[in-house]
């Protein structure tokens, strides 16, 4: 899944440099003493809150509700499939912003991540409204930042940063919560598909990756990156287990080359909806306890999921071996 973020890879770098340094995942009773402005982020420095926000973004949209700044946003993607966010203002895609709408409203901050196109970025920031770009997560590390980055945009460089810190620390709470009841089970060599088309794959690159690793399996498209992992790799991986759409098991076995993969010939492909984790709140813990239901049902068992935290229409095909 290659990304546009070449162009925008200042902008990302400086996301990750002027943020403020401290308080993140610290306890101390210190933290709260830094101010809160000004504050610099993504290359655009606050010297207050910004009161009317877009965000050209269905996951960050998410996150901002789940940071309860929501109050602060004025519209959003025209596409976001976040519903809590319906009745915020259309104003157009990544691809296609509706800048003439941002001016006539008098929209004071943008917020997008990082498959945003340059020249959307550009157009935007042409009218003089600023743009920060905010990469998604593909691990702790970038899912901390990611969470501080837009606490800082919404409620300055210390109230805002350290409540995204702590957020995201405690998703990984959670997710090393699971770790730890599967920490000594056989780690299946797992490979996860991402797209029904068989074109993307959870590579080494990416937050469904680490997610896998700490549930349990080992993803055998580690190495790769971007998404790109050819089925030809895919035979010679020789994966025990694939996490697939639903569909992509019949597409699988119609392909003659990927006969003898392990998966295939024991019927261990297992449908999972890969949407879940565009949601980088609580669908990523979700995601987590499907995926280590999957790989290790006698130690995920119901009595110990939190309600909610799995489908019931999919929790019917996981293996015993």
């Amino acid at each position: 899944m290659k990304r546009k973020a070449t162009a925008l890879l200042a902008a990302i770098l400086m996301l990750f440099t002027m943020l403020p340094l401290a308080g993140c995942g610290d306890d101390g009773d210190d933290k709260d003493n830094t101010p809160n402005y000004p504050v610099e982020v993504g290359g655009v420095r606050f010297v207050g809150q910004p009161s009317k926000v877009v965000c050209y973004s269905s996951t960050l949209v998410g996150i901002i509700y789940a940071m309860g700044y929501q109050n602060q946003l004025f519209g959003r993607t025209a596409n976001c499939d976040y519903k809590e966010a319906d009745d915020l203002k259309a104003c157009g895609t990544p691809d296609n912003p509706s800048v003439d709408l941002l001016v006539g409203n008098k929209v004071d901050l943008v917020i997008a991540d990082d498959t945003m196109p340059t020249k959307s970025v550009e157009d935007i920031q042409a009218k003089e409204i600023p743009v920060v770009i905010i990469p998604r997560a593909k691990g702790r590390a970038s899912m901390v930042e990611m969470y501080g980055a837009l606490g800082a945009c919404f409620k300055g460089g210390n109230t805002g940063y350290n409540k995204g810190c702590d957020i995201a620390n405690d998703i990984f709470a959670q997710l090393d919560d699971i770790s730890r009841l599967v920490e000594v089970e056989e780690p299946w060599n797992t490979c996860v598909i991402l797209t029904s088309d068989l074109n993307t794959f959870a590579t080494g690159d990416t937050l469904v990756s680490a997610i896998l690793e700490l549930v349990g399996g080992f993803n055998v498209a580690k190495d790769s990156a971007e998404g790109e992992y050819a089925l030809s790799d895919l035979m010679r991986s020789d994966p025990d287990v694939i996490i697939a759409p639903a569909g992509v098991e019949m597409r699988l076995r119609a392909k003659s080359s990927l006969v003898g993969i392990p998966a295939l010939d024991n019927f261990r492909v297992y449908a999972m909806d890969m949407k879940v984790f565009d949601d980088q709140y609580q669908g990523v813990i979700k995601g987590a306890w499907r995926m280590a239901k999957i790989l290790h049902p006698n130690v995920i068992t119901d009595d110990i999921i939190p309600e909610g935290m799995i489908d019931k229409q999919e929790d019917e095909d996981v293996f015993i071996d």
